[in-house]
């Protein structure tokens, strides 16, 4: 191995060691070329790329090799001959550990579920190549394996496999005999601060359905809510309250004072809770906690009737936590800049057709031809139809999908909507062919059991609104280079229809479903600003040329210089 001082390695030196290693012709070719491929996606010469593991990983995760014309299968050749490459430096554990099991360790492994030994397999080659048999391995063995998953290795989401690897080395301790009784600390991925509801005496709890019963409920009495809640908003309320009855538990409240609502929803303990979540996010005033403000308002004043005074001072702590900002977000606005480009809004648009003709030339295996397809069809849709991923992931064949006299369209009534408005839209032909080539295809390969899911997930249900999110960002980012959430799809066909058509708000408020046109404008205006200046600047420049050019003497300074 070439050595040289760890703080100071860069790609240049990584190419420099192939070239001195004891490598054929073909395999020192590859592994440089894999080497300059990585620095030319990182925009960077090899001199000024360090070879930092953990730094590169991450940025190897943020590149979009579709993107810059690298199929897949050759972005993973690249990746797998440029960590053999950085191995001529230093240590990196490799992609796919081909060592031998013992043995012992097969012998314990046989019988596994496969989700489990796939989980497993990794780590146990490492061990056997370590020559240790399950009797002695030692806490130690399992950390260094950590350490090496984390620091040395190139492949994405070590935290991850790591967490996933202990969840199913946790469950072998318990359940398989013969298996080295040390169980792994497994570290929480997520801040556990919210008390479960146990922690609570039963009366607040009892307390907290009842409200949710309320406000998931409708009568025509004169305190009832307008309209009821949906089952995806009881959850978020239910969870706020947990949240609201932790933060006073964490800042010093005993347990036992909190037996209703009335006991965390004062006007002092709403400024206690607040505060609790504001040291928490660095007195930051992000959304979430004005949400938080806004909904223990209106608990307070609609559902408890507290004085006026009490609901004042709520309104008050509300107004400073919510933004006065109008507009997409800083974050949304910044990942909506490259549809500036109309060569990257024409590749986003002819995504879907790219993908199909991809596919239907793709040798690769059904299940992955057949995921990549739906989320094609799944961007399909949202160019078109910008719809919630909650109505786009519950699409069913026979219920939402409508042919009438040869034209096809989308329909949710009023029930199904978030802001109970319905929606029916006619799917153009182009969105049509690629559903069509989908359902046809492709769907069937997804299918475990009957279902009429456009999207079908587990057990005939339709998929979750979140994995089906996940799944059309991923291919966003493989092939673009962008990245976009499920919601951005609606921020980003409201700015492409505007780039278009400045002004036209009320084309925007139909399709995206909105009630109100204040908020369109609220949330929009502004997003074809780039369009509308171009357009000013256009007429000012067409109407200056057609102004006669001054005299010399006007242009002198004129009269106007004289006393």
């Amino acid at each position: 191995m070439h050595t040289i001082a760890p703080s100071r390695q860069t790609l240049a030196d990584v190419i420099s060691a192939v070239l001195q290693a004891n490598l054929t012709d073909g395999q020192r070719r590859d592994q440089v070329s894999a080497v300059r491929t990585v620095s030319r996606l990182l925009g960077a010469p090899p001199e000024a790329i360090p070879v930092d593991v953990q730094r590169l990983r991450k940025r190897l995760q943020e590149l979009s090799p579709g993107a810059a014309g690298v199929s897949a299968g050759r972005w993973a050749n690249i990746r797998s001959l440029f960590g053999r490459a950085l191995g001529q430096v230093r240590p990196i554990q490799p992609g796919r550990n081909r060592a031998p099991i013992s043995e012992a360790w097969e012998t314990l492994l046989t019988g596994l579920d496969r989700n489990r030994s796939t989980r497993l397999r990794a780590l146990v080659r490492y061990l056997s190549s370590l020559k240790l048999d399950p009797a002695s391995v030692t806490l130690a063995h399992l950390e260094s394996y950590r350490d090496a998953l984390l620091n040395d290795r190139l492949r994405a989401h070590p935290e991850k496999a790591w967490d996933g690897l202990t969840w199913a080395w946790n469950a072998c301790v318990r359940e398989i005999p013969g298996w080295p009784a040390i169980e792994i600390t497994r570290e929480s991925r997520r801040d556990t601060y919210a008390l479960p509801w146990s922690s609570f005496l039963p009366e607040l709890k009892a307390n907290v359905d009842a409200f949710l019963d309320w406000r998931g409920g409708f009568d025509l009495s004169e305190h009832s809510p307008s309209r009821p809640a949906r089952v995806s908003t009881l959850k978020t309320r239910e969870y706020q309250l947990r949240v609201a009855a932790s933060a006073l538990v964490h800042s010093g409240h005993p347990i036992e004072s909190l037996r209703s609502l009335r006991d965390v929803v004062t006007a002092e303990n709403v400024f206690t809770i607040l505060n609790f979540l504001l040291d928490r996010h660095e007195r930051k005033p992000v959304p979430s906690i004005g949400y938080m403000a806004a909904f223990l308002k209106y608990v307070a004043d609609k559902y408890l009737e507290l004085d006026d005074a009490s609901v004042l001072t709520l309104k008050k702590l509300t107004s400073k936590l919510l933004s006065n900002k109008r507009g997409l977000t800083p974050r949304n606005r910044e990942r909506l800049r490259p549809f500036n480009d109309p060569q990257t809004v024409e590749a986003f648009l002819s995504l879907p057709e790219r993908i199909r003709a991809e596919l239907q030339q793709s040798a690769r295996a059904a299940k992955p031809k057949a995921l990549l397809a739906q989320a094609a069809a799944a961007i399909a849709i949202q160019q078109a139809i910008p719809l919630r991923i909650s109505n786009l992931a519950s699409i069913e064949l026979d219920k939402h999908l409508i042919e009438r006299s040869g034209t096809v369209y989308l329909v949710f009534n009023e029930e199904e909507t978030k802001n109970g408005q319905p929606i029916e839209a006619q799917i153009p032909d182009h969105t049509r062919t690629i559903l069509a080539w989908y359902i046809r295809e492709h769907r069937p390969t997804l299918l475990n059991s009957p279902t009429n899911a456009l999207f079908p997930g587990e057990a005939g249900r339709t998929k979750s609104s979140s994995l089906l999110g996940s799944q059309m960002g991923k291919v966003i980012h493989r092939y673009l280079g962008l990245r976009m959430h499920a919601h951005l799809f609606r921020h980003a066909g409201a700015k492409i229809f505007l780039d278009r058509r400045p002004g036209e708000y009320e084309v925007v408020r139909q399709v995206l479903g909105h009630r109100s046109m204040q908020t369109t404008t609220s949330i929009y205006t502004g997003a074809e600003t780039r369009t509308a200046t171009a357009h000013f600047a256009s007429v000012v420049s067409a109407r200056v040329k057609q102004t006669p050019k001054p005299s010399r003497r006007a242009r002198r300074g004129g009269d106007w210089s004289r006393p």
